[in-house]
């Protein structure tokens, strides 16, 4: 059966509805890198990443969520989304101090 999005939804996540890559991106990019993967490699090495932010996440706020609810929240565009910004910002901050320190500043 043909997955048509306006009738059924996604059944996983990829944070390609702007700048972000999807996972055979990801696959054929740690490939170059020397560590062989498959796109659903790849997937599954997001997905397990972005479980264990949701469950700090939820630790660090009190929320109490069940492990299929930390599931949903992984795969959330939304939230991928959101952790994605969050480790631009360190590694921006990160080239900053670097550059910064060959500088002499």
């Amino acid at each position: 059966m043909k997955n048509d999005t306006k009738k059924h939804p996604r059944k996983h996540a990829s944070v390609n509805e702007d700048e972000g890559v999807n996972y055979r991106e990801i696959a054929e990019m740690m490939s170059e890198l020397g560590f062989q993967m498959n796109h659903s490699s790849a997937r599954n090495y997001v997905i397990r990443v972005m479980r264990k932010f949701a469950k700090a996440v939820t630790t660090k706020w009190d929320v109490k969520a069940t492990e299929k609810r930390i599931d949903e929240i992984a795969k959330s565009p939304d939230f991928q989304r959101g952790i994605a910004e969050i480790l631009e910002g360190i590694e921006s901050r990160r080239r900053v101090i670097k550059n910064r320190d060959q500088l002499g500043v």
